[in-house]
C-alpha cells in the first residue's frame, strides 16, 4: 500500500476508535436514563390506575350492583393494572365486585 493510504488508515484508527467508544458510552447512558424515566412513569400510571379502580369499586359497592358493561370495563382496567405488578388489595376487591348482581336491585 502506498504511504498516503497507510497514513489515512492510521488517522482514521486514531480518530475512529475513541469516537466509537464515546458514542457507545453515550448511548448506554441515554438508555439507562430512559429506562429509569420509564420506570417512574409506569409507577405513576399504576398509582393513577389503582386510585381510579378503587374509586369505581367504592361507587359500585355503595350502589350494590354493577352492570355487565361496567364490570367488563373495570376488568379490562384491572388487567392492565395487574400487568404492572404489585396488585395486593385490588385482588380481593375484584372478587367482591364479581359477586355483585348485574342488575339494579
Amino acid at each position: 500500500m502506498s504511504e498516503k493510504i497507510m497514513e489515512l488508515i492510521t488517522w482514521l484508527g486514531a480518530l475512529g476508535i475513541p469516537s466509537i467508544f464515546a458514542m457507545t458510552v453515550w448511548c448506554i447512558r441515554c438508555c439507562l436514563q430512559y429506562t429509569r424515566q420509564l420506570k417512574v412513569l409506569a409507577k405513576a400510571q399504576q398509582a393513577q390506575m389503582r386510585s381510579q379502580l378503587l374509586e369505581q369499586y367504592h361507587f359500585y359497592m355503595d350502589d350494590g350492583w354493577i352492570s355487565e358493561e361496567h364490570m367488563e370495563d373495570w376488568e379490562n382496567q384491572y388487567q392492565a393494572y395487574h400487568s404492572l405488578g404489585e396488585n395486593g388489595i385490588l385482588d380481593s376487591r375484584r372478587a367482591e365486585l364479581l359477586k355483585l348482581p348485574n342488575r339494579k336491585p
